[in-house]
């Protein structure tokens, strides 16, 4: 049986929500030493991303979101997922679940681990997340 995206992914899934400050973004990308998060809705839908290219220039209280959210299935395969990330040139996809409720992220790196044999690795934040 082939490996899925939710075999990859980081099933903690750090997020804010629409309308969250700069600063709550900036602290959760630094904390944890992640280069991204998703910006959820009420419903835990995707609506954005936030990168720390997004963060670099903008020294304001309040972001826009990147436009369009490129995501996933977790029952993607590996390669799948992989193809949709190249073919979207981001670097981080949102998991959702069969009704696009979002349950991870999963990065250009996570696909680049898996396709070369290697167990996933998160950062170490997320242990005591």
């Amino acid at each position: 049986m082939s490996k899925t995206v939710a075999d990859i992914m980081n099933h903690k899934l750090l997020y804010i929500r629409d309308g969250d400050r700069v600063a709550l973004a900036r602290r959760h990308i630094i904390d944890f030493g992640i280069t991204a998060v998703p910006v959820l809705d009420e419903t835990h839908r995707p609506v954005g991303v936030v990168s720390l290219r997004d963060l670099a220039g903008n020294e304001g209280d309040r972001f826009e979101p990147s436009g369009k959210v490129e995501t996933v299935k977790a029952s993607a395969t590996i390669e799948e997922g992989a193809r949709q990330l190249a073919e979207s040139d981001y670097h981080h996809l949102v998991v959702v679940d069969d009704k696009g409720v979002a349950v991870g992220m999963v990065s250009s790196l996570d696909f680049v681990r898996a396709l070369v044999g290697l167990p996933p690795r998160h950062p170490d934040k997320f242990e005591a997340f």
